[in-house]
């Protein structure tokens, strides 16, 4: 017989005993966050409805999740920890081998199909060039898991959903799927979480997604704002790519600042090993400089 996957497990009898030790009552812990009776289930039944709510619980009680929860590390949950690494770092060929691997229908929390189907559609997005098929992924990412705003898996997908009709070049429908992530963002103080990739690919993605659009100054904007969160948290994690694409947004709008925006962005993808985007960002720069002599 084959063996179990082994999942993470919340011990609801801690987290009644950490909000009674704080002095919340189940109403004032959930406020604002989910509700009175998903802390019932938590602490009766021992289950919560996403990771994102229980990491805003553990939040708000100043507590680590360690302190409510057993987390055993199957071999799937480290494929999927390593999937979401190389999708983050633009490695779509190795996610797609990872890919291969999962068996989804041994996914038993709602977060990990999130995850499985978001990666998935990133891989048919920007590795098989295949934006229906990404289409139908991230649509399996939103129904039936995402039932909130603050979704953050729901954000991304939402904003896949808008890279991937632009790719198709329906751009009205992609500014639509911009601006329900613009809102949702809203909805989730992020940088106040542990979720700065999160954070950070979201402002990627959407500086991608005007750049498709050739909205520039939005462009350098969201790139500009994600560089600054980067540099705040002193945090390399796709800083390389917002300088590169605020670099190739500024070739259209200031050629100074473009070959200043790439070089920073070679010198760190250097330095983050990401020899793919370092070979490009060499050729880019050497043709905007080409241009400039010949202007």
């Amino acid at each position: 017989m084959s063996k179990q996957p082994q999942v993470l497990q919340i011990l609801g009898d801690k987290m009644r005993y950490y909000r009674r030790l704080k002095g919340f009552s189940q109403a004032e812990l959930a406020q604002g966050i989910c509700t009175q009776a998903t802390i019932s289930l938590i602490e009766k039944r021992n289950k919560v409805p996403s990771m994102n709510i229980l990491m805003r619980l553990i939040a708000r009680l100043g507590i680590q999740l360690e302190d409510v929860v057993v987390e055993h590390h199957d071999s799937m949950q480290q494929d999927l920890n390593l999937i979401d690494d190389v999708i983050q770092h633009g490695d779509y060929t190795k996610a797609q081998t990872l890919l291969a691997k999962v068996q989804p229908n041994r996914l038993v929390q709602a977060d990990d199909q999130k995850r499985y189907y978001y990666n998935q559609g990133m891989v048919e997005l920007f590795l098989n060039h295949a934006p229906d098929e990404a289409i139908y992924f991230f649509g399996r990412t939103l129904n039936p898991f995402v039932n909130s705003e603050e979704d953050l898996y729901g954000i991304l997908a939402t904003l896949g959903l808008g890279l991937a009709y632009a790719e198709k070049q329906s751009f009205s429908r992609a500014k639509v799927y911009i601006d329900q992530a613009l809102k949702m963002l809203t909805h989730i103080p992020l940088a106040e979480t542990k979720y700065l990739t999160v954070e950070l690919n979201i402002y990627w993605n959407i500086s991608r997604i005007y750049y498709q659009l050739g909205n520039y100054e939005a462009v350098t904007d969201f790139a500009q704002k994600g560089i600054a969160i980067a540099v705040a948290h002193q945090s390399l994690f796709l800083l390389d790519e917002l300088y590169a694409i605020s670099g190739r947004a500024l070739i259209q709008l200031d050629k100074t600042k473009a070959q200043e925006q790439l070089g920073i962005a070679l010198a760190l993808a250097k330095v983050r090993a990401s020899h793919q985007l370092a070979t490009t960002l060499v050729s880019e720069m050497h043709d905007l400089a080409g241009s400039s002599e010949t202007a």
